[in-house]
């Protein structure tokens, strides 16, 4: 278990997104547990899907046994299998390979796009970045519930 510090800053901001405390706790848990995590430098990235949702907690991890929270964000479309792999970033894995630009298969309301993302082609896991996210995600998933609606 890691003890998990939530500035207040970080708590307004998880709050206004809609982000539980107690989610944003369980995910970086979560990546303490498995080693499922990305890094750069003392930053770690982190994910999990919860209730539909996939939950990205950003965090320096520099203690030892401590993640002090940076920032928060969702998405809802599911990621699927990678279709390209682009240039490296600075972004690493746990054990140091390197984490890549490359576009990824996404779902939301049976919909099929494909969209960027950062991708580890040795185990096929990819993330959503913070500004794709809260800006071209959100617009897209609201522009497909407004059409279901």
């Amino acid at each position: 278990m890691v003890t998990v510090t939530i500035p207040a800053d970080v708590k307004e901001l998880i709050a206004k997104r809609g982000l539980k405390e107690s989610d944003v706790m369980d995910v970086v848990n979560t990546a303490a547990q498995t080693g499922k995590y990305i890094k750069k430098g003392n930053d770690g990235l982190a994910k999990k899907v919860i209730g539909g949702l996939t939950v990205y907690v950003v965090s320096d991890l520099s203690g030892s046994g401590t993640a002090v929270v940076k920032t928060a964000y969702t998405h809802k479309m599911a990621l699927g299998k990678i279709v390209n792999v682009m240039s490296e970033t600075d972004w690493k894995t746990r054990d140091g390979k390197p984490v890549a630009q490359g576009h990824v298969e996404m779902e939301y309301m049976t919909v099929n796009r494909t969209g960027p993302a950062l991708v580890d082609p040795s185990s096929g896991d990819s993330w959503v970045e913070e500004y794709l996210a809260v800006k071209t995600l959100a617009a897209a998933e609201g522009l497909f519930e407004k059409k279901r609606a």
